[in-house]
């Protein structure tokens, strides 16, 4: 009784047990040989454990719901706040700050934001004008007029002087003023620019604008070429005279070198040379007229008298290429009438030829006509008029061999010949055909010309004003 008092209370505190589960007595048969009892529940101080798989699989779901699912809905949460609040408040930031930049930009920077937007209009509109070096030029002069006080506009009499106010730029490229310096051998003022240089007023206002200096154009050997550098052919013009500053007036020419040689002394030929520049600026203080006089009148005159005897030297030169020219002219121009008057000589010894070949034939048809032969009447250029059958397959060519033959007298016995069958393959007579100065028409209409049916070498037959019979008249061409 008290053993199941004590049972009942154990069991009540560590869990009830069922009667199998009590604590037994191990055997002697239940031992195993190496001393290892064969079933370890009923070892001495055994506590049963509780079902594994039940408590692994609890285990993982309260392991899933706690790390899982956590995690899962903290990264939820944390995305819908970042597209919610963070991001557009960096939107709102960024433009906020551009902005401000812009505003910054405008305010404090104004200046080299207008000098910017006009070099880029100036490069534009160069650009759209670089396939036409008179556009170019006309562009570049429109350019320099803008930049004129109105004191150089208008002077004293406030009219406009324009055009008296800036050199007579030449209008075309570079390669072509080149080529007019090279040719004519012409002085030639290269004038060039650029857009966003400040100091390009002194040179213009006080060199190019004055008066003394264009007054020197007034020579036509002296040319003037302008370009500013958003030209392609102006900035490899620059880099070509070397030119570090900007406004580059330079002045070139033809020049050349004496060299020695055992026949004496040699020139060489001439070759365009820089012999004068301005490039940047000079002191405002400084007097232009002096500049003027002094570099660039003094340095036409240095190189005139050895322009002019180029020029002389050119001008008989191009002198004897135009007689050359001439004579060779005259010469092909010979030629060719002898070789006119050769063939012409030819064609009327060939014709004869013919005619006289041709002569057999048309006697045959008038000793004995074809049957069915057309009968045409003809009204030569002189009045007379005769009568001849054509046979019916003959080619309306017939008809004005016919004519030809009594205009030159061949049907007449006035001129006779043989042609054997050698001449007749030495001048191709079945091939050869006559260019006739007379036409053939009939005066019943409807009126026809039957000059076109050489062309197609109609039959006589197929042509209704004249078979089976018919009249024709003979005009000249």
């Amino acid at each position: 009784m008290s053993d199941n008092n004590s049972n009942g209370f154990f069991g009540r505190i560590f869990g009830s047990r069922s009667q199998n589960e009590a604590y037994q007595p191990v055997s002697a048969n239940q031992s195993s040989t190496n001393g290892t009892p064969s079933n370890p529940n009923h070892m001495p101080g055994y506590f049963p454990l509780e079902d594994t798989e039940e408590q692994g699989s609890l285990g993982r779901v309260r392991n899933y719901f706690n790390s899982v699912m956590v995690s899962h809905s903290v990264r939820s949460v944390g995305g819908w706040i970042n597209y919610i609040f963070i991001k557009p408040i960096i939107i709102v930031l960024v433009i906020f700050f551009r902005i401000i930049a812009q505003l910054l930009n405008v305010i404090y920077f104004r200046e080299k934001h207008g000098t910017r937007s006009r070099s880029f209009s100036n490069t534009t509109a160069s650009s759209t004008l670089i396939n036409d070096p008179i556009d170019r030029v006309n562009h570049f002069v429109r350019v320099l007029e803008d930049n004129l006080t109105p004191q150089q506009q208008y002077g004293q009499s406030h009219m406009p002087v324009s055009v008296s106010s800036l050199p007579p730029f030449f209008e075309g490229s570079y390669t072509q003023a080149l080529y007019m310096s090279h040719q004519r051998a012409k002085f030639l003022f290269v004038y060039l620019t650029h857009p966003q240089n400040e100091n390009s007023s002194i040179i213009f206002n006080k060199i190019i604008t004055n008066p003394e200096f264009i007054s020197l154009f007034n020579d036509p050997n002296i040319i003037i070429w302008g370009g500013d550098l958003t030209n392609l052919e102006t900035y490899q013009l620059a880099n070509s005279l070397n030119v570090t500053k900007f406004p580059f007036l330079g002045l070139l020419c033809l020049t050349r070198t004496s060299t020695m040689s055992p026949q004496g002394p040699v020139k060489t030929s001439p070759k365009i040379s820089l012999v004068l520049k301005i490039q940047g600026s000079f002191p405002e203080d400084q007097n232009p007229s002096v500049i003027i006089q002094n570099k660039f009148k003094k340095r036409i005159s240095k190189y005139e008298d050895e322009l002019s005897l180029i020029r002389s030297e050119l001008r008989d030169k191009y002198m004897s290429q135009v007689i050359l020219r001439q004579q060779d002219l005259n010469y092909q121009k010979s030629l060719a009438e002898d070789r006119l008057k050769k063939q012409k000589k030819q064609y009327e010894k060939v014709k004869k030829q013919y005619l006289i070949w041709k002569t057999k034939d048309f006697e045959n048809w008038r000793s004995d006509p074809v049957a069915g032969s057309a009968r045409v009447a003809i009204k030569l250029q002189n009045g007379n008029r005769v009568t001849f059958h054509f046979p019916p397959e003959a080619s309306v060519r017939e008809i004005f061999t016919y004519v030809e033959l009594l205009n030159g007298g061949y049907l007449d016995g006035n001129i006779s010949g043989n042609v054997t069958d050698s001449d007749v393959q030495k001048y191709n007579l079945n091939f050869f055909k006559i260019t006739y100065k007379f036409k053939l028409l009939s005066p019943l209409p409807p009126k026809r010309n039957l000059n076109d049916l050489l062309v197609t070498e109609t039959k006589v037959k197929d042509i209704d004003c004249i078979y089976p019979n018919g009249l024709l008249i003979v005009e000249d061409l």
